[in-house]
């Protein structure tokens, strides 16, 4: 024989218990409905510092494989005069001062920045019109 869980029919201080778990559950869902833009807002401003830590992590790594690859451009430039073959090693130190071969870390840090900024304002804008 099974009983129903919302039956009134039980104990006296059934009653009061059931009554308190309502509260209890009203109250949670009171607080949760409260969290629903901090907690978004919370977890975008979290997924931005990790993307901008990714950027920055790439910057760095393009940083340091370009100083690596100028220093092989300047030992092959070297052995190109070495050889005697100046043509070459003009060539080689023109390609050295490309901009493919030095990329500007600071260019890429004010690009960074730039979004970041335009990031928190489109953030602060979308949480305005969820406050409202």
């Amino acid at each position: 024989m099974s009983q129903d869980p919302t039956a009134n029919d039980s104990a006296p201080g059934q009653d009061a218990l059931n009554d308190q778990i309502r509260d209890s559950v009203a109250q949670v869902q009171a607080t949760l409905t409260g969290m629903q833009v901090p907690f978004a807002s919370a977890a975008a401003y979290q997924t931005i510092a990790h993307a901008l830590g990714l950027a920055l992590h790439n910057a760095v790594a393009r940083q340091q494989h370009s100083h690596m690859l100028r220093n092989a451009l300047t030992t092959a430039a070297a052995t190109a005069l070495l050889e005697g073959r100046t043509d070459q090693a003009e060539a080689v130190l023109k390609l050295a001062e490309s901009p493919l071969v030095n990329p500007s870390f600071s260019a890429e840090l004010g690009q960074l920045q730039s979004a970041v900024t335009q990031l928190r304002e489109e953030l602060e804008k979308i949480l305005r019109t969820a406050a409202t």
